[in-house]
This record gives structure tokens, C-alpha cells and sequence, in this order.
């Protein structure tokens, strides 16, 4: 057996999608002139947790005790407020949709999901920082960003009912994403 690169994540529906590919399109136009992989907005999503790789025989253990997880809530919204940048808009890696959560069901989320994972030997990283990856620069050919891009969308809501254990596949033209399972936040 051998072992699968894995992640946990908050997956875009998509009736969001579309909203989302707006705004990429917009920072596209105007970061033009820097080199940068965009992502497809069929695969947006907030990665909750970047496990990498696990052995195979260990995954539907892994299924089995998240599916037994209990929840006080039912979905998890954000709201989309406007772009950001890892580590820093002056030299970024990446640029984001930022998100502000109503309430605080994604640290119960991520707190249960971290307690579980050491289980796998995986050790819980940073802080999570909620957003939708929408680009990633090429590092060998960043140049710095005197001014961030204007965006001028309204802010709007983004719900989550569930979050999922994907499997990441490394592909010259991007990852591929495949859902190993969905987990339904229930009461």
C-alpha cells in the first residue's frame, strides 16, 4: 500500500463559484504584469488542514473518526471582504479572497480536527487563516506590488453545511482534487 497527499477542507458550492471567478478577474487585470498561476474556480476551497501524505491503510480510519465528529452547528459562513496576500502584499506568494467568519464554529472545526490528526502523526500547523486561495505567483519572478489591487465587489456571504477529506494529485498543470469524503455538519 502506498500513501495518498491529503488535505481537509471547506469546498465552494457551486452557485459561489461564479462571484468568485468575478473578483480572481478583476485582480487578474490588474496584476497582469506579474507572473501567476490562477486557480480554477471549480476547485476554491479553504483548506482547514494540509495533512500530506498518509498511508493508505490508514484513511478509512482516518473516515471512520471523523463521520463519529458531533457538531452544535449545522454550517459555517463567511463573509467575502475584499484581497490578500501571503506572506505580505509587498512580495507575495499568494493572493487570496479574504474572509471574515460569523462566529467561531470553524476553530470548534479545526480544534476537533487537530486533536484527531496527531492520532495519524500529523502535527496541527499555524493558526487557521480563513481564505480561498485565487493565485499563486511564481517565486523565481516576483517583483514587488507598489499598490494592491482595488476590488470594489460587496461583501457577500459564503455557507458551508460540510467539509471534506480530499486527496491532493500533483499534475504539471495544477493539482487535481478528488473528494475521498464529505462530512455533514449535523446536530
Amino acid at each position: 500500500m502506498g500513501k495518498i497527499r491529503t488535505f481537509l477542507s471547506l469546498n465552494t458550492d457551486v452557485s459561489v463559484q461564479p462571484f468568485l471567478a468575478e473578483i480572481q478577474n478583476e485582480v487578474k487585470e490588474q496584476l497582469s504584469m506579474h507572473q501567476i498561476k490562477w486557480e480554477d474556480p471549480a476547485r476554491f476551497h479553504l483548506t482547514l488542514r494540509f495533512l500530506g501524505d498518509i498511508d493508505e491503510k490508514n484513511i478509512s480510519m482516518l473516515t471512520s473518526v471523523l463521520e463519529r465528529l458531533k457538531f452544535d452547528f449545522e454550517k459555517i459562513t463567511f463573509t467575502a471582504k475584499g484581497i490578500g496576500f501571503f506572506p505580505n502584499p509587498k512580495y507575495p506568494n499568494v493572493v487570496f479572497i479574504d474572509l471574515s467568519e460569523h462566529g467561531s464554529n470553524t476553530d470548534k472545526l479545526v480544534g476537533f480536527i487537530d486533536k484527531i490528526i496527531l492520532n495519524f502523526g500529523v502535527k496541527p500547523e499555524k493558526k487557521f487563516v480563513p481564505h480561498i486561495t485565487i493565485g499563486r505567483f511564481n517565486r523565481d519572478k516576483r517583483i514587488k506590488i507598489d499598490s494592491p489591487p482595488k476590488t470594489d465587489f460587496s461583501p457577500f456571504n459564503i455557507e458551508f453545511g460540510s467539509f471534506f477529506l480530499m486527496q491532493s494529485i500533483l499534475q504539471s498543470e495544477g493539482s487535481l482534487h478528488i473528494a475521498i469524503n464529505e462530512f455533514i455538519f449535523d446536530l
